[in-house]
């Protein structure tokens, strides 16, 4: 991986900017309770679309679907973004709900950046 630059570094103050704007803390607050549940039949039943909830998880997932879509394209450092966030740990949390919101919008592409980003972990020494 490409070392990071001040240009991403520059991008994820920015990020951290629009994370805030976005209400990340509170969606981020609500995917780690013991309110969450990862099962999407059990989802979809308590947090339909246009609850809160579910804006809580569609906006993290597309907080982490935006950022995957950057490195894709080589717009933001890889490794800078595995430094700063828990990709993978989030998709985990999430992979249950976001795969049924795929199978029920018929679109396999949904959240597929997320994923991918995810899936690239590195392996730390």
């Amino acid at each position: 991986m490409a070392e990071p630059t001040r240009d991403d570094a520059h991008l994820m103050t920015k990020l951290m900017g629009v994370s805030a704007q976005l209400g990340l803390a509170e969606a981020n607050s609500f995917i780690w309770s013991d309110a969450f549940v990862g099962d999407h039949g059990e989802f979809k039943k308590r947090f339909p679309p246009g609850s809160k909830e579910f804006t809580y998880v569609t906006t993290v997932a597309g907080w982490f679907e935006t950022i995957g879509t950057l490195v894709k394209h080589g717009l933001f450092s890889e490794e800078l973004v595995h430094d700063w966030l828990a990709v993978e740990l989030v998709w985990k949390r999430l992979e249950g709900v976001l795969r049924g919101m795929r199978d029920d919008a018929g679109e396999p592409r949904l959240y597929e950046n997320f994923e991918a980003l995810a899936a690239r972990v590195p392996v730390r020494a």
